[in-house]
């Protein structure tokens, strides 16, 4: 391809990127202003009790998932505390930035899709469009059990620390924001596991025996990421967390080994269909 060919190319693909990160940035800053200007009441009619959103920017629904967030996750009597003036409205606009990610990222996943689009195979195309919605809900359900199993767990290990050292039971706001987050990304990113093990093998870099010979090392590493991540410090609380992980990895073997298995077959019909043609 020569030069004059492939600026003209290379400017027809910035345009269509930057076409899609316009509107990936559209429809998240729209749910973003939702939230911050709105917030979730609940409306007694007649013995029943109905949804309606209120405008409040002081308690919107940033505000109101933290407090969520807080009373599940903290032991009673700990105390939040505000170090800086700034401090409750970067919470906010963090946990807000959170949620509207999460709300728009369907549409963001769409848009990127269709930008790649036209690089990929049919076979790479097919495989984008399975591994979709696994990965997307082995990551919620990653976060949800970092969030709302582990999390809790592991801050009343930390509270009996505190008390042991006499220490008053309390944190600054935008560390516990920032540390349950960055904790709860860590478990959505984990459980991901078996998503990248089946796209390795479709791609052909590895096939599903690599996964096979070695299950000890994934042992091994999954328990390494339990002594880490564990709420405590007995063998047991890391076998805990162990145990999903090993999980992961054996569900991903299964599966790497069943598109294997599928895709040997597959090529079998083909030869028998092209040979009686």
């Amino acid at each position: 391809m020569s030069d004059e060919e492939l600026l003209p190319l290379l400017i027809k693909n910035l345009d269509e990127l930057r076409y899609r990160v316009i509107r990936i940035f559209y429809v998240f800053g729209i749910v973003f202003i939702f939230l911050m200007i709105f917030r979730v009441q609940t409306l007694d009619l007649f013995g029943f009790k109905f949804p309606f959103i209120y405008p409040d920017v002081y308690r919107n629904t940033g505000s109101q998932f933290l407090a969520l967030v807080e009373s599940h996750v903290l032991p009673k009597g700990t105390e939040i505390l505000v170090f800086r003036p700034t401090d409750g409205v970067a919470a906010d606009l963090y946990l807000t930035m959170f949620m509207a990610l999460v709300i728009s990222m369907p549409y963001t996943v769409l848009q990127i899709s269709r930008f790649l689009n036209p690089a990929l195979k049919k076979s790479e195309k097919d495989m984008v469009k399975s591994l979709v919605i696994p990965a997307s809900a082995l990551f919620a359900a990653g976060s949800f059990v970092g969030l709302w199993l582990i999390a809790p767990e592991l801050f009343i290990i930390f509270n009996r620390f505190d008390l042991g050292l006499g220490a008053v039971t309390s944190m600054g706001l935008m560390n516990f924001v920032s540390f349950l987050f960055i904790y709860v990304l860590t478990f959505g990113l984990a459980f991901e596991l078996p998503v990248i093990m089946v796209a390795i093998t479709r791609l052909g870099i590895v096939n599903s025996d690599y996964w096979r010979k070695n299950w000890r090392y994934a042992v091994v590493a999954s328990l390494v990421f339990g002594m880490i991540f564990s709420p405590g410090v007995t063998g047991f609380t890391m076998i805990v967390m162990s145990v999903p992980m090993m999980i992961l990895y054996f569900g991903g073997y299964y599966f790497a080994r069943r598109i294997e298995k599928h895709r040997m077959e597959q090529a079998v019909q083909d030869n028998k269909d092209a040979f009686s043609n």
